[in-house]
């Protein structure tokens, strides 16, 4: 067991209760990702964790996998009554090396890029479920949020990240034209990660817009497609 696997199963059992203090952000990320991708489609939810923004999405058919054995527990679980949603145990590598050859419309990663010990190679086996029909979609804090992270991670105010390492908005860009894939979209969201009545909605919903303003967002995101061969 590695460290980044051993961290998030010893946060599993508090998990969903890390994520109901911090509601807004995840509110927020289920928002991007269920405006990125449409109801009935045929998704792999990469680093799916106890699986919330996979079954949001109202897939026909969705794929959950993560490295953390507890966290698939608790999503099998919690979700049990979804014949059309199936959570595994495993890293995309695993599971395109065991021959995972079907093919996806939607491939996300939520939040985990900055777990990943060689992107790259997670990258490329991502485009091997992958064809040019299919969308993928990759979420990730803001490198300039990190010393902001870090102090309310030692405040007890956000959940424990464990082992990582964030990268930036240009080495993730290169990364995937290093595999093939071409940028559809890119952006920021959440300026204002927790709920102020009135002024959090407002902010999030219009600071993008404002070219000096825009890179301060706490989530980046970039949308791409694979490049037909």
């Amino acid at each position: 067991m590695n460290q980044i696997s051993g961290h998030f199963d010893k946060i599993a059992r508090d998990y969903d209760d890390h994520k109901k203090k911090n509601w807004y952000y995840y509110d927020n990320l289920k928002k991007l990702f269920i405006n990125l991708i449409p109801p009935q489609k045929k998704v792999l939810d990469v680093g799916c964790g106890t699986g919330d923004i996979l079954v949001n999405l109202k897939p026909s058919y969705g794929l959950g996998i993560d490295i953390s054995q507890e966290m698939i527990k608790i999503a099998q679980l919690k979700y049990k009554n979804k014949p059309n949603i199936q959570f595994l145990f495993g890293t995309i590598e695993k599971f395109v090396g065991s021959g995972l050859s079907q093919k996806f419309e939607y491939i996300y990663m939520a939040d985990v890029i900055e777990h990943l010990r060689d992107v790259s190679l997670a990258i490329k086996s991502v485009s091997q479920v992958a064809d040019s029909n299919t969308k993928v979609i990759i979420s990730m804090a803001n490198p300039l949020w990190e010393p902001v992270l870090l102090i309310l991670e030692k405040l007890k105010l956000k959940m424990a990240e464990g082992p990582h390492k964030r990268i930036s908005f240009k080495k993730m860009e290169s990364i995937l034209i290093n595999n093939d894939f071409r940028i559809i979209d890119k952006g920021y969201r959440l300026l204002l990660p927790i709920y102020v009545p009135f002024l959090s909605d407002f902010i999030n919903k219009y600071f993008y817009h404002v070219p000096l303003l825009k890179s301060l967002g706490l989530i980046i995101f970039i949308k791409c497609s694979k490049i037909s061969q």
